[in-house]
């Protein structure tokens, strides 16, 4: 079941991070439509994200 959790949350939390510091790191290096994107502010849609992510936690520890 531990398995199921870091397969269904840990792994798309690693992806959504080592995305972010990608696109902080590289700005200057990305090609023009990247770059675009990476201007963009993204708080709401970093809290949303952030809460599936809390909310499917919460889910499975009920669940046990």
């Amino acid at each position: 079941m531990l398995r199921d959790l870091v397969l269904a949350i840990g792994l798309p939390v690693l992806v959504l991070l080592l995305a972010a510091l990608a696109l902080e790191q590289w700005r200057d290096q990305l090609p023009p439509w990247l770059r675009r994107l990476a201007e963009r502010p993204s708080w709401l849609w970093n809290t949303g994200i952030g809460l599936i992510i809390g909310l499917s936690l919460l889910r499975w520890l009920l669940q046990r």
